[in-house]
């Protein structure tokens, strides 16, 4: 017979294992051969709409309201200058040119600028020949102001929302992405298409761009759900086998691959240094201090200024982190925003939970500060880490050890069986086995060191000691 003692704390070595990707990739099969079923007009709307140009050298002007209640916190001009340049660098070929920032009162006039601003701002595109396009730093650009500035500076005109775009489109590789980026399109070609906007529109067409666009829209919400419901299934599989997995979460480029790769010790792992880099889940296995394995989830990177309804194209994706048993919520130490930053994922997990019945989140968060190897002061920073260095690393272990402990009700206990039988193998099959050793008090029996969840305990319970 066996005889359970009371719980353990959690042993403090690191044990290393060969590490695993579990993927979420959809087979190639019909839902995604929607992103293909387009017609002319549905071409020659998004090229009007997004451009054909590969590659543009850009002036970058950053709008920025000066005082009231529209005036971002927490941040600064030169800081969300410094983002709209980091945006037009991820994209391969494109340039900055040129950059100025300009105090507003507000951003909701038809004529974005003052009169004395926009003169002194075509004067400078117009000076400048390189110019091939002008980014106005804003989420969304109102199809009246959209217009008004492509009159006086004779160039494309770009805002957040299409700059984001031309990025997502870059990184999109699987079929999910290209599905939930062919879907994220489709509220900024129907807010180009108004009654009053005669660059997209012939006569009466205005009803038949409406209906394309629905049309499309329902295609891909249908085959997206499809393939969420395909992620159910996995989600589903994943519990049953009952692996604790935890999502890492953070604003774009704060090193969430970075940091799964050093947690996991995968070298097949390769992290870029660029917005957007990851826009679909991948699952890498990992072990924590007891042996303990574990899956981590990346997922796409959070930015601020644009509009929700591209956000909530990516809901589907960004599930399985709400369903974690941890989150991970990674931070940038380096940034001169990182409140700003901290603040804005928070704002958007919360916002995500909402739509999927999930709003208990904040209690599974673990935040990590990354790039501490880069910082200087770090008095404030409860749990420093760099990924670069692996600096930090053994104590996060150790830190989502204990929250995986705490979220799955899970236990450290220790088990004394008979040598040889069974139970050692359904042991390692069903638990985590942290130790074994030879009891010095009976040479038939060894004292294993397991964590198990409660409804596997029961099981062994039921299914040894009832041959006793």
């Amino acid at each position: 017979m066996f005889r359970l003692f009371r719980p353990l704390r959690a042993a403090k070595r690191v044990f290393s294992t060969t590490p695993r990707v579990f993927k979420t990739e959809i087979p190639e099969t019909d839902p995604a051969s929607v992103i293909d079923e387009v017609d002319n007009d549905y071409k020659s709307l998004v090229e009007s709409c997004f451009g054909s140009v590969k590659e543009h050298n850009c002036f970058i002007i950053n709008p920025f309201v000066k005082w009231g209640k529209k005036k971002q916190k927490d941040t600064s001009p030169q800081q969300q200058m410094e983002e709209a340049v980091s945006l037009i660098n991820t994209l391969s070929q494109w340039k900055v040119q040129d950059t100025v920032s300009v105090p507003l009162d507000h951003l909701d006039k038809i004529q974005l600028f003052g009169t004395g601003n926009l003169e002194k701002l075509k004067q400078t595109v117009r000076d400048n020949k390189d110019i091939t396009a002008v980014f106005i730093n804003v989420s969304t650009l109102k199809s009246v102001q959209l217009e008004m500035l492509e009159k006086t500076f004779r160039v494309p005109i770009l805002d957040r929302y299409k700059v984001v775009m031309q990025i997502l489109r870059m990184h999109a590789n699987t079929k999910h992405a290209k599905l939930q980026v062919a879907l994220a399109e489709i509220p900024y070609l129907r807010g180009r298409i108004k009654k009053h906007d005669t660059r997209f529109m012939s006569t009466n067409d205005f009803d038949t761009k409406h209906i394309m666009l629905r049309k499309r829209e329902q295609k891909l919400r249908t085959a997206i759900q499809k393939l969420r419901f395909h992620r159910e299934l996995l989600r589903h599989n994943r519990n049953k086998l009952e692996y604790p997995v935890i999502a890492v979460v953070g604003y774009t480029n704060a090193g969430k691959t970075s940091l799964i790769k050093a947690l996991t010790g995968d070298k097949s792992l390769k992290p870029k240094n660029q917005l957007f880099a990851t826009l679909d889940v991948t699952m890498h296995a990992g072990v924590l201090p007891s042996n303990l394995e574990v899956l981590y989830v990346d997922t796409v990177g959070f930015i601020s200024n644009i509009p929700t309804d591209l956000i909530e194209c990516f809901v589907a994706t960004l599930e399985d982190a709400l369903h974690a048993d941890v989150i991970l919520h990674v931070e940038d130490l380096s940034s001169k925003d990182v409140t700003f930053q901290r603040n804005h994922v928070l704002a958007t997990l919360k916002q995500l939970s909402s739509k999927t019945n999930n709003e208990d989140f904040m209690n599974k968060i673990v935040t990590v500060g990354n790039k501490s190897d880069i910082v200087k002061d770090l008095d404030d920073v409860e749990l420093p880490v760099s990924a670069k260095t692996e600096s930090g690393i053994d104590l996060l272990r150790l830190h989502l050890e204990k929250a995986i402990l705490e979220n799955t009700n899970r236990r450290i206990m220790r088990i004394r069986i008979p040598i040889g039988g069974d139970e050692i193998r359904w042991l390692y099959k069903n638990a985590a086995v942290v130790s074994l050793d030879v009891d010095e008090e009976d040479s038939q029996q060894q004292l294993v060191k397991v964590i198990i969840t409660k409804a596997k305990l029961e099981q062994f319970k039921h299914h040894y000691l009832k041959r006793k």
